[in-house]
């Protein structure tokens, strides 16, 4: 597994944050470098002719820039001093995509706020914009975590053949070289609901489902070298299994697909969106490969 070249780091608040620590500990650790990207949101109230133009700087975007600077110059950094810019916008939507593009990361680092139902409907939270725009690996760093993990869990659904698995895993297996760390894989599968009603008549049909889906995650482990002992095959809702690990484990990130959410996931979001809006540990999201 190659190491990380690029790391970029987007921070929306001039203060020190488990991000920011687990940024530069992976630059340390990859030798990659770092590059700070603060994002600021205006707060005060711009008229529409102001809106129209190239507004001036606001007197809020000038102090969290300064102080942001003055943060990473504090800092203390055991690596190469990392590459900093500063930009201000009303809408992420517009700019952070274009941004990440320019600078071509490997990874993609922030800070996890988490976001409410409103904000996953509208999709206008910069974890969101982030979610639903990157193309590149996003971890989601909660303000708990440590700065290098120790644990590292895949989780896959392998009720679908897809080349995502494969790059869930590999992508996995790239953060636990750079961080020494355990990785573990974790397939979780939900029993049909008539099948729960009546488990006794239904018993050969659940075991015979039980048995197609554990073929392809052997299959899948096996691939990429995985252990048995660190294979973990769930019956359960997928979002209660990896919470479950994760607490059980002592899981500090988890790696999971960014996907499109559908039906009626798209009213109270897929369960990527659901562990990023309330992270039990980091988040490593991954986008499947465009056509796969």
């Amino acid at each position: 597994m190659n190491p990380y070249r690029r790391i970029l780091l987007i921070m929306t608040e001039a203060q020190p944050n488990a991000a920011l620590s687990r940024a530069m500990a992976l630059a340390l650790a990859s030798g990659a470098a770092l590059h700070v990207l603060g994002i600021h949101e205006p707060g005060e109230l711009r008229l529409r002719h102001e809106l129209q133009a190239a507004p001036l700087p606001s007197v809020s975007f000038v102090h969290f820039s300064t102080a942001l600077k003055a943060l990473l110059d504090e800092h203390p950094a055991r690596g190469g001093r990392p590459s900093f810019e500063a930009v201000e916008t009303s809408d992420p939507r517009d700019l952070v995509p274009a941004c990440i593009a320019r600078y071509a990361p490997d990874l993609v680092i922030k800070g996890c706020t988490g976001c409410s139902l409103i904000d996953q409907l509208a999709r206008t939270s910069l974890d969101q914009v982030l979610l639903h725009a990157s193309e590149v690996p996003l971890m989601f760093v909660p303000e708990n975590a440590p700065p290098l993990p120790g644990n590292v869990l895949v989780a896959v659904d392998v009720s679908h053949p897809s080349p995502l698995n494969d790059a869930l895993v590999a992508a996995g297996q790239q953060l636990a070289m750079q961080c020494h760390s355990q990785l573990q894989l974790l397939s979780a599968y939900d029993l049909p609901i008539a099948m729960l009603a009546n488990p006794h008549l239904a018993g050969p049909w659940a075991d015979e489902m039980r048995e197609s889906l554990q073929f392809p995650f052997d299959a899948l482990a096996d691939a990429h070298g995985i252990a048995h002992s660190h294979r973990f095959f769930r019956e359960g809702a997928p979002l209660r299994v990896i919470k479950s690990h994760i607490a059980t484990q002592g899981i500090d990130v988890v790696v999971v697909g960014a996907v499109q959410a559908r039906r009626w996931a798209k009213l109270i979001g897929d369960t990527t969106e659901r562990l990023v809006s309330r992270a039990p540990c980091s988040i490593l999201t991954i986008r499947p490969a465009a056509g796969s």
